[in-house]
């Protein structure tokens, strides 16, 4: 049961980014198209066109078998994975962050080392 409303929480995000993308899809070409909007509207066609492609993915995948099955085998593998404490994934995001910082130092010593022998070569 508890695999059936994680397959539902995904094709309901699915949905929405469906809604998302077809909404600035409809608005560029509604605006490359020179369109009119209708004032009179509550809401702008881009809008209509969304939500219409959101809840289309949404049934679609709600339907489909083996979206269903591919869904349900991805949370069941998700399950068995072993998470890492809040401890050590703490410890080592900090690692991380701190090679980052480093690396981009060295970085930014060799880049202004270039630019400045490249402004004396071509002076």
């Amino acid at each position: 049961m508890n695999n059936a409303r994680w397959v539902n929480i995904s094709f309901v995000v699915l949905g929405v980014v469906a809604f998302l993308f077809m909404r600035q899809a409809a608005d560029v070409a509604w605006t490359l198209l020179k369109l009119p909007v209708p004032s009179d509207w509550p809401v702008v066609p881009a809008d209509l066109i969304g939500a219409a492609a959101g809840v289309a993915v949404f049934f679609v995948l709600k339907k489909n078998r083996k979206a269903g099955d591919f869904f349900n085998e991805v949370v069941a593998e998700l399950a068995k994975v072993t998470w890492p404490p809040k401890k050590e994934t703490l410890l080592s995001t900090a690692v991380i962050a701190i090679m980052v910082a480093i690396c981009s130092m060295i970085i930014f010593g060799f880049d202004t080392l270039w630019g400045t022998v490249v402004k004396l070569l071509y002076r």
